[in-house]
């Protein structure tokens, strides 16, 4: 057991399901504990900070030459969590979309070196 552990998480993969869950699990969190309502919540975190971790994801897939399937971690573990945490709401849905879909871009534009 601790022989796979080691192994995942020397793995090309640790790194970037590590920050999609930091990312998504911890900000949303802290938002919450400074009592942020949700407009500054949706527009300030869900907007600006989760895009930007979007472009900086799609990009590192594409430098790193990461497999296909990654583009659904940092999505999915917003979509988890927002499912966990908050009243599901429509736009928890096209959140994730949205997401998935800059991923994508960003690892569109992104040109080989």
């Amino acid at each position: 057991m601790k022989t796979r552990i080691l192994k995942f998480w020397h793995s090309r993969y640790s790194k970037i399901i590590f920050v999609a869950l930091l990312i998504a699990v911890t900000l949303p969190l802290i938002a919450t504990s400074f009592h942020l309502g949700k407009s500054w919540r949706i527009g300030f975190l869900f907007l600006i900070v989760n895009i930007t971790v979007s472009i900086i994801m799609g990009r590192w897939i594409k430098k790193q030459q990461q497999p296909k399937w990654t583009f659904a971690i940092f999505p999915g573990a917003f979509l988890l969590l927002v499912l966990i945490r908050y009243t599901l709401s429509i736009y928890v849905y096209l959140f994730t979309i949205l997401y998935g879909l800059i991923e994508y871009l960003a690892f569109i534009l992104t040109k080989n070196n």
